[in-house]
C-alpha cells in the first residue's frame, strides 16, 4: 500500500485512539459495523438485477447494430469497387482509337469521373 505520511500519521492516531476505547465499546461498534454492511449488502444485491436488466439487451442491440452497420459499408464499398473495375475493365479491353484518349470529351469525363 503506497500511503502518504499524512494518512499514516491519521491512521497511526485512529489505531491509538481506538485501543483506549472500553471493550464494551468496541464490541457496539463492531455491531454496528456489521449491520451496516449487511444492510449496504441487501441494498446493493436488490439493486444490481435491475442495472443488468437492461444493461445486457441495450449492449447486445449496439453490437447488432454496429454489426449491420458495418457489414453495409462493407457491401456498399464492394458494389463500388466492382463498378469501377468493370469499367476499368472495359476501357482496357475496348478498341479505341489513340485519338479518342486526346479528345476533349474524354479528358472531361475522366475528370468528371475521377471527382466522384
Amino acid at each position: 500500500m503506497n500511503e502518504t505520511p499524512l494518512i499514516a500519521s491519521l491512521r497511526r492516531h485512529l489505531d491509538e485512539g481506538a485501543a483506549q476505547l472500553p471493550q464494551a465499546t468496541l464490541e457496539r461498534l463492531y455491531q454496528a459495523r456489521q449491520h451496516a454492511l449487511a444492510a449496504h449488502r441487501r441494498q446493493q444485491a436488490h439493486r444490481a438485477p435491475a442495472r443488468q436488466a437492461w444493461l445486457r439487451p441495450a449492449l447486445a442491440t449496439l453490437t447488432l447494430a454496429a454489426g449491420i452497420g458495418l457489414t453495409a459499408m462493407y457491401l456498399h464499398d464492394q458494389e463500388e469497387l466492382s463498378a469501377i473495375a468493370a469499367l476499368d475493365a472495359a476501357l482496357l479491353v475496348d478498341d479505341l482509337p489513340p485519338r479518342a484518349f486526346t479528345d476533349p470529351g474524354f479528358r472531361a469525363w475522366l475528370e468528371e469521373s475521377s471527382e466522384g
